[in-house]
């Protein structure tokens, strides 16, 4: 509300921005627990206000809208690729043992197996960005040609 040019609402984000950066400076926020990792959000936090209520009633359902099963759905398969792609990293050393022809067959293989779950993924970000609602943070894909040459140069065989 503002009354006579002054905007009480405005101040109040002033003094609270002001505050935090003297906390920052002083270093009261460096020992908060999960620092430097992301704020571990709800979905909900992304749905628009007027939506929330009837999230928390479908979620306690055990229900969710299409958008937020997709999410999961991604966040999920990313985990796959990330574990699979530790897999390679655990088995590499055994594989530069093998043959030549062996090894490229069995990074070929590793490769494949990342390659798919990165496609269902990008299949399903594709899906999720056209239906989540427009203040729900959009989903990147994965570079799918950028990954294999990452995963080449890292699986190479001497």
């Amino acid at each position: 509300m503002r009354e006579s040019g002054f905007d009480i609402q405005r101040v109040i984000e002033l003094i609270a921005d002001r505050k935090i950066e003297e906390a920052m400076q002083e270093g009261k926020f460096d020992d908060l627990p999960g620092k430097g990792k992301p704020l571990p959000l709800d979905e909900e936090w992304f749905a628009p206000p007027e939506l929330r209520p009837a999230i928390r009633l479908l979620k306690s359902a055990g229900v969710l809208p299409d958008w937020l099963e997709r999410a999961r759905e991604i966040e999920r398969l990313r985990e796959d690729a990330q574990r699979l792609w530790r897999i390679a990293e655990r088995e590499y050393p055994r594989a530069c043992q093998l043959s030549n022809e062996r090894f490229h067959e069995w990074r070929d293989a590793s490769w494949q197996g990342i390659q798919i779950i990165m496609q269902r993924v990008n299949s399903l970000i594709l899906a999720y960005n056209c239906t989540a609602p427009a203040n729900a943070q959009s989903q990147l894909p994965f570079q799918i040609e950028r990954e294999r040459a990452r995963f080449y140069t890292q699986f190479s065989h001497e």
